[in-house]
């Protein structure tokens, strides 16, 4: 027995009524990869836009999918196209993905591009890229399905943007940890801990820029109040010794600033409300832009082989870390 298709009139009586906002959030609870597909419009005009229905569809023939809602005004674009490309971002995307759902802009202003067939616009330093040929064209309920034709493809080792129930997020690898013994039976701090591993972490990479510190003849005290002057000019000196407080665990010696001023990186200033505050001299800005540097250099040193969404996932974990820490009220 052969069925005949169903019209689009049949599937409107056929399809059962759902609340349209729970319905968003049960798709919304699939993990998808962003990406951002581009052609080329009447014209020559750049066009391209922010997607996630992306599927692959196989490998031989090479075919991928993905759709684009009937009420798009660049539906035209895609249709009469013969080319497009799919743009898979990674992590450190997210800037371009919202540029390229937002209206009313240029989406492809100060981009550097490469050109594709049919002089479809190309994104650079994608987690991966496909060349396509426009293959077939399918009607999907409010939706018009493009499938294409892999011509070129790239990809890179990079971490990929996420998108799950309305939010962007990263790939964090699952790591299945061996349990770790402590090595004292009598405590319940283990290097699994995760006071521990902050902890840790914070005195091997400082200890990493004390070391650079040393080699150009700076103390870790030095640059505990150069760098808080540097961030809070005109200060005073108790001020400096509770700022170092909070950042060190310790205070420092108030004759570190009176060295500081001897050697004319520092100089007092009367605050005019009866305080003396201390503010940097020019030679004192200079020493400040060395500190940075030497940061900056122990900074890139520790990061070893994180690749950048590590780095920024590892900066929002530690900010949030803080943050909680701050909202735990002593009993």
């Amino acid at each position: 027995m052969t069925t005949q298709p169903s019209t689009q009139a049949d599937l409107a009586k056929a399809s059962p009524v759902f609340d349209g906002r729970a319905l968003r959030d049960a798709f919304g609870s699939f993990a998808t990869g962003v990406t951002i597909v581009t052609t080329s419009g009447p014209g020559g005009v750049d066009i391209g836009l922010t997607a996630n229905s992306f599927s692959s569809v196989s490998l031989d023939p090479p075919m991928v999918l993905w759709s684009l809602a009937r009420t798009s005004l660049n539906m035209d674009a895609f249709r009469d196209s013969g080319h497009f490309a799919v743009h898979i971002l990674s992590a450190d995307q997210e800037t371009l993905s919202t540029r390229f759902a937002s209206k009313g802009i240029d989406r492809f202003e100060g981009l550097t591009l490469d050109r594709g067939p049919g002089n479809i616009p190309m994104l650079q330093d994608c987690m991966a890229r496909f060349t396509c040929k426009l293959a077939y064209q399918y009607e999907g309920g409010d939706h018009v399905i493009f499938v294409g034709e892999i011509v070129d493809f790239g990809h890179s080792a990079r971490k990929p943007l996420v998108f799950h129930g309305g939010r962007y997020g990263m790939l964090l690898p699952k790591q299945i940890l061996a349990s770790v013994n402590s090595p004292d039976e009598f405590s319940n701090l283990s290097s699994d801990d995760l006071l521990y591993q902050v902890s840790n972490a914070y005195f091997r990479t400082r200890q990493t820029v004390i070391e650079k510190l040393e080699s150009h003849r700076w103390t870790a005290e030095e640059y505990a109040v150069l760098s808080i002057i540097g961030r809070e000019d005109g200060l005073c000196v108790p001020q400096i010794v509770a700022r170092s407080e909070q950042v060190r665990g310790k205070g420092i010696s108030a004759s570190i600033v009176q060295k500081l001023i001897v050697r004319g990186l520092l100089h007092e200033a009367d605050a005019g409300d009866g305080h003396v505050t201390v503010r940097l001299t020019p030679e004192g800005r200079l020493a400040v832009l060395e500190l940075i540097a030497i940061r900056k250099s122990s900074e890139a040193d520790v990061q070893g082989s994180l690749d950048p969404s590590e780095v920024q996932l590892l900066k929002h974990l530690l900010a949030r870390l803080e943050q909680s820490a701050y909202a735990v009220t002593p009993t």
